[in-house]
């Protein structure tokens, strides 16, 4: 297969790390090629930082030129959507079962939901951090509508605006994708395509900020990182979602895992790295959360990669493999072999 190449005009060199800004490192992949939602130009190169152990690529695109990767990108998948309503029997019992949960533990009114669902759910781990990472973690707030207000960063496809909405969160989203800033604005949603440096213009004004598979999409992490500290009131929380680099999923797949993407996602975190990130830009009581049940869909679309077919069809499949069902249940208790690098991070009151 003959691959496009992306321009050497286009490309912009990253000789330190761009996490702790190190100079020592090895060549994790060579040749890696980005084909998980569609073929993208280019051949990309992950380097491994020999003193946080992040990754990223060198050399990248340029900020001018990124905007091809996306082309064929898929930004407002079913999952960040949690009002969607399953078709099978078994799996529909469960989403009520879910919602069941949900309304006991977050305030909702999510229907259908089965009842005896939250005691159901509350004794199964892996399905009870699904729910409440689908939930971000959020707190029950005491008086539904008191104008704690929330900001979402890079919202998808709104569904969790939705949701935070109907816990009673005055809740907000920014996202550099006019497209999905026009989509969301036509569901009611209070959303604009601003850079969170344009919000820093304003004071400290947020409760909660949750970034969701963000992260690793951008130049500079500390960066951002320090804006979203700067945007949070004294004692507030940021809730943080990106793929971990040491995860069981990234040792068992190496090249074709999943979650390298290549070239969108531009830095690769680790546990220790990512908590560096969040330490250096101020954020104290860093909590590592669980976001369970991923494995299921990254295993299947991995292990797709490796045989060449299509990552997208794979990953809608239901039944999981024995090693996904195995790293799942790592995930309990290794939680640095965990899919996602979830992570809560307060700032000092």
């Amino acid at each position: 297969m003959k691959y496009e190449i992306w321009p050497a005009e286009d490309l912009e060199k990253v000789p330190n790390c761009p996490v702790c800004a190190g100079t020592e490192r090895s060549l994790l992949y060579a040749d890696l090629i980005g084909r998980v939602f569609g073929l993208v130009p280019g051949k990309w190169a992950l380097y491994r930082c020999a003193n946080c152990s992040s990754a990223w690529l060198d050399p990248r695109p340029n900020k001018k030129t990124i905007g091809k990767a996306y082309e064929n990108y898929v930004t407002h998948v079913a999952d960040d959507d949690i009002s969607v309503q399953p078709k099978s029997g078994l799996i529909r019992r469960l989403h009520s079962w879910i919602n069941d949960y949900k309304n006991a533990r977050y305030g909702l009114k999510r229907a259908p939901a089965a009842l005896g669902g939250r005691w159901i759910v509350s004794l199964v781990p892996s399905i009870r951090a699904k729910a409440d990472a689908q939930c971000r973690h959020l707190p029950r707030l005491s008086l539904p509508g008191q104008g704690k207000r929330l900001l979402d960063v890079g919202f998808g496809n709104g569904g969790f605006l939705k949701l935070a909405g109907e816990m009673g969160w005055s809740a907000e989203g920014i996202d550099f994708d006019a497209k999905a800033v026009e989509v969301a604005r036509a569901q009611g949603l209070d959303v604009r395509c601003v850079s969170v440096d344009e919000l820093l213009r304003q004071d400290a004004q947020y409760d909660v900020i949750t970034i969701s598979h963000v992260i690793e999409h951008v130049y500079n992490p500390v960066v951002l990182l320090e804006n979203l500290y700067g945007l949070l009131k004294p004692g507030g929380c940021l809730w943080l979602e990106t793929p971990n680099l040491e995860s069981s999923g990234a040792y068992k797949f190496g090249p074709n895992w999943m979650s390298l993407d290549p070239p969108r996602h531009l830095v690769l975190f680790t546990p220790r790295s990512l908590r560096m990130c969040l330490e250096k830009a101020g954020f104290q009581k860093i909590v590592q959360r669980w976001h369970g049940m991923i494995p299921l869909t990254i295993y299947s679309a991995s292990a797709a990669l490796a045989r060449g077919e299509s990552a997208q069809e794979a990953s809608s499949q239901l039944l999981p493999s024995l090693s996904a069902a195995f790293s799942e249940l790592t995930a309990m208790v290794r939680p640095g072999r965990r899919e996602f690098l979830t992570f809560t991070a307060y700032k000092s009151p």
